[in-house]
């Protein structure tokens, strides 16, 4: 299964984007982030630590991996086009929002996120970063925090594996996690920094570090023949890890932001147990609704980039709605827009159809300015 797309891990990488959805909507547009999803941004560390995962299994089945910047490159490739179109329709709304005017304000305004548009954001290129002033978009810190969390340990776990699954790894994600919750008491960093480390990339390390172990595990489970009893007892397991993973959908009033950690060990019990493919729950995802799953699970990366945008477009054009009402409409609108992104992308043959995009909505927001 693992070399297919594992489709109760789809599942999961699909919940994870409503979650940041759903918290940032709740807590940007409704005011009200203690309402909805009060702790759904630890599913970005479910996107992390499946990084790992990846980065591990890309070393361990090669038999010569890519060098550093290689697989990095990779990576980039796999999500760049969907990026940069978000960012240039995002650009548009930051001009009509904040009193761009005239060509020299677009082309200081467009300058100033250039750090954004290389994916560098989260390097230290930027002072006390602060989202809408020098970012365009809140969620995409990830994306810069992976790409340089994976300069850092993708050479290591290449070139010294033994080292770094035996000693690096371990020490990387426990430290790195505490370092975080008893520094801010939240893993809710993103654009912090300590001295000169921005804490995206520690958290970014930490995540990419508990995925390389996750892989491990997995591999460790692949020769294991569990009694029948054993194999109930880890499917229970996992049942109930996806149950207390999807509270952090709605109010859990018994949860702290300490307590949220805890949630980096339940997605780690998901996701090895899920490509282990052996347990109740896993082995029916993985073998029931493959084409919807597997459809949903790509989708969440169009949905996780384009749903900034749909929000503050909201924000312009229709605020103050009621939850009732509002909470469909952006669901309903970053679903079409994404569906309607990730149906062009699958058909282009080359990059013409990105580029033609972002000039567009770049000459769209010049126009914006000039008027």
């Amino acid at each position: 299964m693992i070399k297919q797309r594992t489709t109760s891990i789809e599942l999961m990488r699909f919940i994870a984007a409503i979650g940041v959805m759903t918290i940032h909507f709740g807590s940007i547009y409704l005011g009200g982030d203690r309402l909805y999803a009060p702790f759904a941004y630890v599913f970005v560390e479910f996107f992390l630590i499946l990084a790992g995962f990846f980065m591990m299994r890309h070393i361990d089945t090669r038999e010569e991996p890519l060098p550093v910047f290689d697989y990095i490159g990779h990576k980039i490739k796999g999500f760049y086009a969907i990026f940069i179109v978000a960012f240039a329709a995002q650009f548009i709304l930051f001009v009509m929002t904040n009193g761009v005017t005239g060509v020299g304000g677009y082309l200081h305004a467009l300058f100033h996120f250039k750090w954004e548009a290389l994916l560098l954001q989260c390097s230290g290129s930027i002072k006390d970063p602060a989202f809408n002033i020098d970012y365009l978009m809140g969620q995409d810190w990830y994306l810069s925090a992976m790409v340089l969390a994976l300069v850092f340990i993708y050479p290591l776990a290449r070139n010294y594996r033994k080292f770094y699954t035996s000693f690096l790894a371990p020490v990387t994600a426990i430290l790195f996690y505490a370092l975080i919750v008893q520094h801010y008491g939240t893993l809710d960093v993103g654009s912090e920094y300590l001295g000169v480390i921005s804490m995206s990339i520690i958290r970014g390390m930490a995540g990419v570090s508990l995925g390389s172990l996750c892989y491990l595990g997995f591999e460790k489970m692949k020769q294991w023949q569990p009694e029948a009893g054993v194999l109930r007892g880890l499917s229970c397991l996992e049942i109930f890890c996806w149950i207390a993973a999807l509270f952090l959908l709605s109010p859990f009033p018994y949860t702290t932001d300490e307590d949220v950690l805890i949630y980096v060990l339940l997605f780690s019990v998901v996701m090895i147990l899920g490509f282990w493919n052996r347990t109740l729950l896993a082995g029916w995802l993985n073998s029931h609704g493959r084409r919807l799953l597997t459809w949903m699970g790509k989708l969440s990366l169009y949905l996780y980039l384009f749903h900034w945008t749909v929000m503050t477009a909201m924000n312009i054009w229709m605020p103050g709605l009621d939850a009732v009402l509002a909470l469909p409409l952006y669901y309903g609108i970053t679903l079409g827009v994404s569906v309607l992104g990730m149906l062009v992308d699958s058909r282009r043959k080359n990059a013409f159809p990105v580029i033609l995009v972002v000039l567009v909505c770049l000459v769209v927001a010049l126009l914006c300015a000039v008027h």
